[in-house]
């Protein structure tokens, strides 16, 4: 390699650095404010008892199958935002913004009518303790008043990021996360004459905070006249080729985080059913696992825009490279970010008001989930970032489909109901999944079959 392409090299490594941290340090610092309300939401709740966390922790299955499938919906219609936007087609994007909220509201009113209606029904999957049932269908109850607002968040977020407007949703997020962090402490406690609501209390503060957050993000758009600010007859003018094309690659991202979150919900039921103590142990660490994934969070959204605003004007050699280039910062960052919470585990755990057995299964979970960090952060920058920021969709599908159901949820009901396993060595058997896609993963990535131009056809 010759001195110029050396050069070359080194400068596209270094434009793609400061793109990637331009971008993601917003989007970093606004899901540090969404897991720390998550983990001040265990907290608080944490100082009532293990029941109230393992209640709030399974009616947050439900929310969290929610998230994600909205999730899946919104990131598949920004990979053709993230596509025009190189080419500065901003009448397609608006396009875009009436597809997914139609879609993404349509899912909505089925998830909303189970929390409304049937909540015990669906706490009680995960429990059979009535004092837990009882309070987590409470909690689901007043959540789901909230979806609607969610789905307009989710769109208007996920479009705005994939155009590299990271900002606006980082401010309305940091005034909802504020909001609810106040709300939680007056109404979990009763401070300020008001009465203690416990676990509802902690739902009531959720709900008006992500109405807040929805109504400041969507009126600011529309008030500054953002690119996507579009009225409803510009959302509704596309035609049937248009939602066809945008539809054939999106529905495999819908179902890859429909099935992905399902079987993700199905070893939280075997946790749940392996007892109390179990399940309150893996909420505590998914707490604590999702703060320490912020900074990757971060990295896999502004990566999946770089490389479809990169594949989208034609530059499909540098949308390789740039995906070289984030798997390995990424692998690097995951090998100390898992290190740092194997050794932390005691520190993290005294803050927790639990029994002795709930917190000795916490800090073996621990362990295991820093153990194969480096491992998960590959893939899921891997899936998300290149795939499906190429817009390879299903390969990437297919490779979670098949790791989870075929290798994941086998393993958890094998090591839970027939060799009766402790809850971490379950966890264990079930993260040989991981490798499973590791070993797949990688070469797709290097065939750079991913690399689809999805706008000039």
């Amino acid at each position: 390699m010759g001195f110029m392409e050396k050069k070359y090299l080194n400068q596209t490594n270094m434009d793609f650095i400061n793109l990637l941290f331009k971008l993601a340090l917003p989007i970093i610092f606004q899901n540090f404010l969404n897991s720390s309300m998550a983990l001040m939401d265990t907290l608080m709740i944490g100082q009532l008892n293990e029941t109230a966390i393992a209640a709030v922790g399974i009616a947050n299955q439900f929310v969290f199958i929610f998230i994600i499938v909205q999730f899946g919906i919104h990131s598949g219609v920004s990979i053709f935002t993230a596509q025009y936007w190189g080419k500065r087609d901003s009448a397609n994007i608006k396009k875009l913004v009436g597809i997914g909220l139609m879609a993404g509201l349509s899912v909505c009113s089925l998830f909303t009518f189970g929390a409304l209606a049937t909540p015990d029904t669906l706490i009680g999957l995960f429990s059979k303790d009535t004092e837990v049932v009882r309070l987590g269908s409470g909690y689901l109850r007043i959540v789901g008043v909230s979806f609607v607002i969610s789905v307009v968040t989710y769109s208007y977020t996920n479009n705005l990021r994939s155009m590299g407007i990271v900002k606006l949703p980082m401010y309305a997020s940091m005034i909802a996360v504020t909001l609810n962090i106040v709300l939680n402490y007056i109404l979990i406690f009763g401070k300020l004459g008001f009465p203690a609501l416990g676990v509802n209390g902690a739902a009531i503060a959720t709900c008006i905070s992500r109405f807040t957050e929805g109504f400041v993000l969507v009126g600011i758009v529309y008030c500054k006249k953002y690119p996507i600010a579009a009225g409803i007859s510009e959302m509704l003018d596309f035609d049937y080729p248009f939602f066809k094309r945008i539809f054939r690659t999106c529905w495999p991202v819908f179902l890859n985080e429909f099935f992905w979150v399902t079987g993700i919900s199905l070893y939280n039921l075997v946790y749940a059913r392996i007892g109390t103590e179990s399940i309150a142990a893996v909420n505590i660490v998914a707490s604590i696992e999702n703060f320490m994934l912020i900074p990757f969070l971060g990295m896999f959204h502004a990566g999946a825009i770089i490389i479809g605003n990169t594949i989208g004007s034609g530059r499909n050699d540098e949308a390789y490279l740039y995906g070289k280039y984030i798997l390995m910062l990424q692998f690097v960052m995951a090998v100390f970010a898992g290190a740092i919470m194997i050794l932390s585990r005691d520190v993290v755990l005294s803050f927790y008001k639990v029994s002795e057995g709930a917190y000795m299964n916490a800090h073996h979970l621990m362990f295991v989930a820093g153990a194969v960090l480096c491992i998960k952060i590959t893939n899921f920058t891997n899936v998300v970032s290149v795939l499906r920021g190429g817009g390879d969709t299903r390969f990437g599908f297919l490779l979670d489909l098949t790791g989870v159901w075929c290798i994941g949820v086998p393993m958890a009901f094998f090591g839970a109901f027939i060799l009766h396993l402790p809850v971490y060595w379950v966890m264990a058997l079930v993260v040989t999944e991981e490798i499973y896609k590791l070993c797949l993963g990688i070469p797709r990535f290097l065939s750079r079959k991913w690399i689809r131009n999805l706008v000039n056809k």
